[in-house]
Order: structure tokens, then C-alpha cells, then sequence
């Protein structure tokens, strides 16, 4: 009885150890024949490794370079709020302004979710002119202006291959610029100077923005940008010698939309 099962055990043995050394044939058959299919690709054993599978999920934040970008913007500005005033001691004031508006943006974006950068607006075509007065025997025009430089920081809350959205906060500088220029034609006479006299009122801007672009390209994209924002101003207008007064003052809530396309490259 003890030989008999000292040859099953036997022959237990020689059959497993014959099976386990035919399926490390079969692996070993396995990993040749692909080790070759890598071999004549070009690739390597490394790209099977776990680390590497990982990385070809998302191979467009795998492979992402630093972007440079400019956006050049059409738009409108718009001051709902603003009381536009030549003289406030006369009351000659109109309750809000808008304008056509042109602005450029060069970015930087580090990372598909973010991007940094600054701006400059210009609104030059305010639609309103509040009354006023001029001295007599002085008959003049009077131009206003817009100027904005900010800096942006945005968020992309979504990154695809050609939708985009994102979501920023603004900070700089504004200053408006109200000129009065004579009418009158040239005479005879010496004058000495400038033929009008420009108020310049200073102040700062903070606000939000939101946007979203289409991508047509590896390059180019359209899209359009909503924002804003809280101008800051003097509360006490600046004046000429004529008695003119700065057409904006104290705090003034802006909006403008904009459309946009954009030029990118990598870094």
C-alpha cells in the first residue's frame, strides 16, 4: 500500500511539473514573438510598463507645452450708471454712456487650466455728451475717451479639444480723457500752444470676466469674452480754465461683451 501511494504522489508530481513547464513554454513563446513585434515597430518593452499606460490616457495634458496666445477683440462698453457731466454746478449731466471698443490681449497660459496675461481697451465713440456751455466767441467740440489697462488671470473650467470656457478676475488701471478742441479756423493771429485743452481723470479697475472660444485650428480660435468691473475714480473732477469739469468721477460699474479671435503658439 505504501509503494502504491508513493507512485501516485509520483506520477502527481511528474504531471504538474509537466504542465507548469509547458505553460512557461507558452509564456515564454508569448513574450518573444511580441518582444519582436516591438523590436520591428521601433518601440520598447518600457511603453508596457504601468507608469507609461497611464500617460497615453491623456496624451494632449501628456505632451502639453506652455502656449503663448494674442486676442484681438471687438466690442461694446457700457457704463449704465455713469453720471456724464460738463459742469455739475449747473446740473448738466446725463445718466449713462456706451461706446464701440477694440482691446488686445497677449497670454500666457503654463498649464491647459490656467492662463495669466494683460490687456488695453479703448473705447473712442462715447454715445452721450452732457450739455454745455461755452465761453463766448469760443465755439468748440468736445471728444471723450476710454482707455483700460489690466491685468487677467483665468481658470479653464473646460479644456477640450476645441470648446473652451473659462473664468478670470481683472485688475488695473483706467484713465478717461475729455477734450475740447476750438472751432475756429486759423487766422493771422499767433497762437501760441496747443489749439484745445484735454482732462485727464485717473483711477483703478478690479472686476470678473467670463469667456468661451472655439478652436477652428491648431492656431486660431474664435470666441467671446462677457465682463465686469468697478472703475474707481476721483470724487472730485478735475477742471480747465474754461471752468470744464472731468465727465466721470467717483465709483462707475462697466459692462462690456466682445467678440475675439485668437492666435496661439507653443512656447
Amino acid at each position: 500500500m505504501n509503494g502504491q501511494r508513493v507512485l501516485g504522489v509520483s506520477a502527481a508530481l511528474v504531471l504538474a511539473l509537466g504542465a507548469a513547464a509547458a505553460r512557461a513554454q507558452t509564456y515564454t513563446g508569448a513574450t518573444t514573438a511580441a518582444d519582436a513585434q516591438l523590436e520591428g515597430s521601433g518601440s520598447t518593452s518600457a511603453e508596457l510598463q504601468p507608469a507609461n499606460v497611464g500617460a497615453t490616457l491623456v496624451p494632449e495634458r501628456a505632451a502639453y507645452r506652455s502656449t503663448g496666445m494674442a486676442e484681438l477683440g471687438l466690442g461694446w462698453l457700457v457704463l449704465p450708471g455713469a453720471k456724464v457731466c460738463s459742469a455739475r454746478t449747473q446740473n448738466s449731466c446725463k445718466n449713462g454712456d456706451s461706446s464701440p471698443m477694440i482691446e488686445v490681449w497677449p497670454l500666457v497660459r503654463p498649464t491647459p487650466d490656467f492662463a495669466v496675461g494683460a490687456g488695453v481697451s479703448l473705447g473712442l465713440i462715447p454715445t452721450a455728451d452732457a450739455p454745455r456751455q461755452d465761453p463766448p466767441g469760443v465755439d468748440r467740440s468736445h471728444s471723450r475717451g476710454y482707455l483700460t489697462v489690466q491685468g487677467i488671470g483665468r481658470y479653464y473650467a473646460i479644456a477640450g479639444e476645441h470648446l473652451e470656457a473659462w473664468a478670470g478676475l481683472t485688475v488695473g488701471f483706467v484713465a478717461i480723457s475729455d477734450t475740447f478742441q476750438s472751432k475756429n479756423g486759423l487766422t493771422d493771429k499767433a497762437l501760441v500752444g496747443p489749439r484745445g485743452v484735454t482732462i485727464r481723470t485717473e483711477g483703478y479697475t478690479i472686476g470678473v470676466a467670463l469667456g468661451g472660444s472655439y478652436r477652428l485650428s491648431p492656431h486660431w480660435s474664435v470666441g467671446t469674452t462677457l465682463r465686469y468691473g468697478a472703475w474707481l475714480l476721483p470724487k472730485k473732477p478735475a477742471t480747465d480754465p474754461f471752468g470744464d469739469e472731468a465727465s466721470l468721477v467717483g465709483r462707475n460699474s462697466m459692462f462690456s461683451l466682445s467678440l475675439n479671435v485668437a492666435y496661439r503658439i507653443p512656447l
